[in-house]
Order: C-alpha cells, then structure tokens, then sequence
C-alpha cells in the first residue's frame, strides 16, 4: 500500500533552500489534502488544535522494500533544530572515520631540568571536543610521572585552531547565552564550555582561559606548581610561535610550531564513541566542535563554521545525491532558525547509513533507543514506543522534529521523518503529537 498525501500548492509554495520561510511564517499544511488519502489516526493527530497554522512535512519508508507509507510535503525544506546533527556527524564520519582521535598538544618554552621548568607551559587547541576533566586529569598525572614539578612561567592558552564568531549564525542570544547550551565555541574548551553553579551548568564567558584554569587546577592536586597566572599569548609571542595554518587530519606532535617543544598530547576518545553523545545527548558544543574541525582537516586551519558546512555539502552531494542547493546549513548543531534540510533528505540519509559499512554502524548507535536512552520526552518512555524507535529529535522555538527508525506491530522497520515548523504551543506538547503519529504508523503499518 503506498499513501501519498497531495496539498494543494495555491496554499503551499515549496520553499528553496535559500529562500525558505522561518518557523514564524510558516502556514497550515493540512487544509486542502483530500481527507481520504490520510490514514484515519494520522488525520487525528494533525487536526489537534496545538498544529494550528503549523507547517508540516512527513515521510516514511519501509525498508528494505523501499516502499512509500507516508509522504506529505516531503520535499519541502523545514528548520530542522538539532536533526542537523545527523548531517554533522555523518560527514564526519565520512570524512575521518569512527577511529579518528584528536590530538591536543602540551608543549614548552624555557629550559626543563630537574623537575623545574623556566620558562612557559603552552596548550595548543586543536579542536578535540570533549577535553573533560577526567581527561585533564590523566594529562597531569603524566606530566606530573616525568619528574616535573614547578613552571616558574604562565600557563598559555592558544585557541587560534578556530576562528569567527564563538556563536553559530543565527543563534537566539539574549538570556540564553548563559545556558550551557548555548556554550561559546572555541578551539580549547574544558567540561564543553560549562561550569556548574547554585542552578546547575552554566556557560563559561571565556573557555579557553576556564580550560587553563581547569588543567592548572589538576596539575596542582597532581603535585605539578604553575608560579604564574593562565593568560592567552603576548603579540609579541604570537609573532614567535606559528598561528596553525595546515590542513589535514593530525593534530598533535607534528603540529607544534618549532619554536615550540613538545611534552605530551592530549587525546580525545575515538569519532564513533563521540558521535553517540552528540546525538543521543545532542551535545550542541560538541556538534560546532566537529563541524569547524572538518573544516580545518579539509581546508586548512583556521576552522570555520563556512568550512565545515562545505564538507558536509560535499558528503551529502558526492554520497546521497543531494544538491547542495537544495538544503541550508548555518551551524552544526540545529541551534540556528536558519537551517533547512527535508523530510525526504533526513531519510535519504538515515537510508543510506543503514546500507553504508563506514558510516551507518557509528551513525546508527549513535540514535536514542526510546525511553531507554538519551533524553526522551516523556511519551516516549512508555509503550507501545519504548523500544521500538531509534531516533534523533531536534527542539527550538516553534520547531519540533523527529527522525529516525521504528518497529511496527507487523514486524516492519520503517524510516521516517516528522518535521513541525512555525507552531505556537508547547514543545511538549508537540512531542504528544510526535508520540501519536509514531505510534499511528506502529499500529498500521
């Protein structure tokens, strides 16, 4: 059986991507499709009174047969919120592999003899996104094993790996700027950019001086004394030291400018466990790490925000097909309005991870096993969903998202793609309705 739902294009006009409306001036979807064409509980669900002059898009496919089950407005470009994290971290995935670690050099200036360091300990940012402080913690229990135990100098901090503004384009600002996930981006960040406070984690306003602080502190209850104060490089030590410049996968040793020696490099954990907390976490700090990385691996350092959407337009276009005309992307994570993928273009990707030997098993994992992992809004913690989906859901203001795998009561496996734009209520409300029409396509299909 094959649903394809028909709007009338007098209320409709498909967006470019380029062009696309904002979740703010969407308009209703649903009015003109002729009411028989719409399976009878998915007609339910979107004349709830809480999809009032949203813009809607669905589609869903079974697999393997490829079979079409759902298709409403599946071409139309939507803000995906953090779904576009599956494009990040699949192009990344592409483009590194899930064995690729990053590499955060520790270097000297100054003369190290008997434990004592004259002269300045320097950390070269490179991107890694997740120096937490378990992993600064074995860094200076290393330094700390060669016999070193004071730096009469200063801790420096180069984040000159990225550049740009530390915000993605078309972020939402204002009070949000002090949540943790609205973190400032940059080349050196300790703990993802965030501290704990009274109200819980908060944003750091300068993380990679937070990040020195935080390695300084370790290095302190390691037994390792820093006489002088975290600070970021002198212009006069900047014309001393190299700016990163070099494009390519390697981020350590041989990275170091020569003016530079080498003590040790910090190393994050491999691509493919990564991608598992940006996704079933959505981690939005880690997401704009990785995209402003490919960007450095690829064209060169510094890394952009630019850079790294051009990789992801290359993977989607050299391994999907998809035009790079035919979507929008302004950051990495989904937090930005500006975005735009498809229904039809999130399960052409999900499609083509679950046939692709490098990409798909990290991509795959990577998905919220419902209620059992990840954040799950609260229906979907309770059957008949918990279990039967693996997705990736995205939440901004006005937008509601979800994409991914479910297991019907027929024993199929159907991909699929729900995307809300442009409505009003709550967003818990709209993960009702998520809930409802998963759990339509459980039932009948």
């Amino acid at each position: 059986m094959r649903l394809r739902i028909t709007l009338s294009l007098a209320l409709l006009a498909v967006p470019t991507a380029v062009g696309a409306q904002t979740p703010s001036e969407s308009t209703a979807v649903v009015g003109a499709a002729p009411v028989a064409d719409i399976p009878a509980a998915v007609r339910a669900v979107l004349g709830h009174p809480t999809l009032n002059d949203a813009s809607i898009g669905m589609y869903a496919v079974s697999l393997p047969d490829g079979e079409v089950l759902l298709d409403s407005n599946a071409d139309q470009t939507f803000a995906p919120a953090s779904v576009t994290k599956l494009f990040t971290t699949a192009a990344a995935l592409w483009k590194l592999g899930g064995h690729h670690v990053w590499q955060t050099p520790v270097a000297y200036r100054g003369t190290l003899r008997d434990g004592r360091l004259d002269g300045d300990l320097w950390v070269l940012g490179r991107g890694a996104p997740d120096l937490v402080e378990e992993r600064l913690w074995v860094a200076a229990q290393w330094i700390a094993e060669q016999g070193l135990t004071t730096i009469t100098g200063d801790l420096i901090v180069d984040d000159r790996y990225f550049s740009g503004p530390v915000y993605g384009a078309g972020w939402p600002g204002g009070r949000q700027v002090t949540e943790a996930y609205h973190a400032r981006v940059t080349a050196l960040m300790a703990n993802y950019a965030a501290e704990r406070g009274d109200d819980g984690w908060n944003a750091v306003e300068d993380p990679p001086l937070h990040f020195g602080g935080r390695l300084a502190a370790v290095l302190e209850l390691a037994g390792v004394r820093i006489e002088g104060p975290v600070r970021r490089p002198l212009p006069e030590e900047l014309e001393q030291v190299a700016a990163p410049d070099f494009s390519g996968s390697d981020t350590g040793r041989r990275t170091v400018p020569a003016s530079l020696t080498h003590l040790y490099d910090i190393g994050s954990e491999p691509l493919g466990r990564l991608v598992m907390d940006v996704n079933k976490f959505s981690n939005n700090v880690m997401a704009e790490s990785l995209l402003r990385a490919l960007g450095a691996i690829e064209y060169g350092a510094p890394g952009t925000d630019a850079k790294g959407a051009a990789v992801v337009a290359e993977f989607l276009e050299d391994e999907l097909g998809i035009p790079a005309e035919s979507f929008a992307q302004s950051d990495g994570s989904g937090l930005s309005a500006q975005n735009r993928f498809s229904p039809a273009q999130v399960v052409r990707l999900l499609s083509y991870a679950e046939n692709d030997f490098h990409v798909g098993p990290e991509l795959l994992a990577s998905l919220k096993h419902s209620g059992l992992d990840g954040w799950n809004p609260a229906p979907f913690r309770y059957a008949p969903l918990r279990g039967e989906l693996r997705v990736k859901s995205g939440h901004i203001r006005g937008v509601n998202t979800l994409g991914g795998f479910l297991h019907t009561s027929s024993d199929r496996v159907v991909v699929f793609a729900f995307m809300v734009n442009g409505h009003r209520a709550q967003q818990w409300e709209i993960d009702q309705r998520m809930a409802e029409l998963t759990s339509a396509l459980i039932r009948d299909f």
